[in-house]
């Protein structure tokens, strides 16, 4: 694989859950090909600040490597090689997402690929700003939230691409034909704003198992 893995880690609550993602991470991998940029960055206090952080950490680094990239979440496992991503070229490809039926309708925050284009780039500044807008007006939501509706906004000006479930597999239902299973944390702040917005604590829940399942 040529296209290089990027991630942060920044732990939270006295944990080390994704420091020790970060390892865990990083050992599949060097055992699978996959070069990787994969950092802890300093945390800006809870669960929300540091995803919001993710579209900005993104652009910095296309356009420090002037390369393309694969954001994957630091919690995610990888079961196989991503080579699928090496197939897409990333001078006209702008966007790739991994989508649980198909369609825009199941996209994930996690994997997301970036070709090293001028509309990627304006794509995660708009990202960007919509993420300045949840806290400046304490919408308390986190990086996915802003970032379905920009990907409906951006898609007929993008050339955007998709990848399929085996690529965004859920905790507990990871098989053999698995590439990717997501990773879904169990922070308390998670917790407390899945709350705040009126969320079933049953449904908050089935959205935190953490490390509550192997595969």
């Amino acid at each position: 694989m040529k296209t290089l893995l990027i991630s942060f880690y920044s732990d939270i609550e006295d944990k080390t859950y994704y420091s020790d993602h970060a390892s865990r991470l990083i050992a599949e991998c060097e055992t699978l090909g996959i070069p990787h940029n994969i950092k802890e960055k300093p945390s800006l206090g809870t669960y929300q600040l540091n995803c919001l952080s993710k579209p900005a950490y993104i652009l910095n680094l296309l356009e420090e490597l002037d390369q393309p990239l694969l954001w994957v979440d630091i919690d995610s496992k990888i079961h196989k090689p991503l080579d699928i991503f090496d197939a897409f070229d990333s001078s006209s490809t702008d966007m790739v997402l991994a989508t649980a039926n198909g369609m825009l309708s199941g996209i994930k925050a996690s994997p997301l690929y970036f070709g090293n284009t001028s509309m990627a780039r304006e794509f995660l500044k708009a990202w960007i700003g919509a993420g300045r807008d949840v806290v400046e007006n304490n919408k308390g939501v986190f990086d996915h939230e802003p970032l379905f509706p920009l990907v409906q906004m951006f898609n007929n000006k993008m050339n955007m691409k998709f990848v399929g479930p085996e690529y965004c597999i859920w905790p507990g239902h990871t098989n053999e034909n698995t590439y990717m299973t997501m990773g879904l944390a169990d922070a308390e702040c998670k917790k407390q704003s899945l709350r705040n917005l009126g969320m079933d604590e049953s449904l908050i829940e089935w959205q935190s198992p953490g490390d509550k399942y192997e595969g």
